[in-house]
């Protein structure tokens, strides 16, 4: 039986990466989708595909940092397929600086999608997931919940952040029935990183890949859907009693 038969699921950052892969694999283990992203072109095409292959799902374009685009993703889970009970908050965007270096409209921009899209999505999310009768919140989180990186201030902060605020929300909404918690990935092989990687990185791009795929114990780069099945397993009964925790897929980055 799919994982997620029955379930309505809330997914932000759903058109690429690790977001898409998880639209993907969650409809196809029976979950109905509302789907959260400011890329239009390709939140519709993550949407189009779920259908083609016979699942469900509803594409909202909008801002994970707006409190009206948040409610509205979920209004529309909860109006299209009845109710609102497993949601990943995966949005999340970086900068590659310094504090000082860092504006403050950059600062506040990270901060927004990371950090704030994550408390929308459990300010508006968490009171339909109780009528619900129960569920699950996924937030992601990164090694960077963790252990910092150089020039990559404003990103570590706010992944620090995401974490304990799934801590805290598990903490109050356990006798709810809601379990909150949090996928913290390493390197994953999607744009973002590459992005990273690029500006960060003084040698050329496929020797920063060689180092930095060297420096995971497991000798290379998570795939989207590595991520996403780390998400699903959190999102389904198979972790029915594990909240307030940080699974790992960081291929042994941080047990060094």
């Amino acid at each position: 039986m799919p994982k997620l038969q029955g379930r309505v699921g809330l997914l932000t950052g759903s058109a690429t990466g690790i977001g898409r892969a998880g639209a993907l694999l969650f409809a196809s283990e029976g979950a109905a989708l509302a789907t959260l992203d400011n890329n239009q072109a390709e939140g519709e095409r993550t949407v189009t595909t779920i259908r083609q292959a016979g699942g469900r799902a509803t594409f909202i374009n909008g801002d994970v940092s707006n409190p009206g685009d948040v409610q509205r993703a979920v209004a529309a889970a909860v109006a299209e397929y009845g109710k609102l009970d497993l949601v990943w908050s995966n949005a999340g965007i970086g900068v590659f600086k310094t504090v000082p270096d860092t504006d403050v409209d950059e600062w506040d921009r990270i901060v927004g999608v990371n950090l704030k899209g994550a408390y929308l999505v459990g300010k508006y999310a968490i009171p339909e997931i109780i009528k619900a009768g129960g569920g699950t919140v996924v937030i992601t989180g990164s090694v960077n919940s963790f252990v910092a990186d150089r020039q990559w201030a404003a990103y570590c902060a706010t992944k620090g952040g995401v974490l304990m605020l799934a801590k805290a929300m598990a903490l109050d909404h356990a006798p709810d029935g809601v379990r909150v918690n949090c996928v913290c990935p390493g390197s994953v092989d999607t744009a973002l990183q590459e992005r990273w990687l690029r500006a960060r990185s003084s040698l050329p791009y496929e020797d920063a890949v060689a180092a930095d795929q060297a420096a995971h114990p497991l000798g290379r780069y998570a795939e989207p859907e590595e991520v996403a099945r780390a998400a699903l397993f959190l999102s389904c009964d198979d972790s029915r009693f594990t909240t307030g925790s940080a699974v790992m897929v960081d291929g042994g980055l941080t047990a060094q």
